[in-house]
């Protein structure tokens, strides 16, 4: 069963993923492919939410911050029958900011 409390605060807390959503997300994952621009996007076992996996995928995403743009990320079912969108928002400039390093 999905905890969908913990995926809404996953949201709203920029990526604070937690390790059993992390494994969720590992475990349902078939692929990680690259757009010509090298954005990831996901393929997951047939029969698994491609809803709650974008939520999770944009977690995992802004749990690593490893990259600096926002972009539209998208999960797709291994049969590619269904298939959900994301927006990850990389908060690289607003560190920045916070942080007093870009005037």
């Amino acid at each position: 069963m999905v905890n969908k409390t913990n995926m809404m605060d996953n949201d709203k807390n920029s990526g604070a993923l937690n390790g059993a959503d992390r494994a969720r997300f590992e475990e349902g994952l078939v692929e990680t492919r690259y757009t010509e621009q090298g954005e990831p996007w996901y393929v997951i076992r047939d029969g698994l939410n491609v809803e709650e996996y974008a939520v999770l995928a944009k977690s995992v995403l802004e749990t690593e911050k490893d990259i600096a743009h926002d972009f539209k990320g998208k999960v797709i079912s291994e049969s590619g029958d269904s298939e959900a969108f994301f927006d990850y928002k990389s908060g690289w400039f607003l560190e920045g900011l916070a942080g007093g390093e870009i005037e």
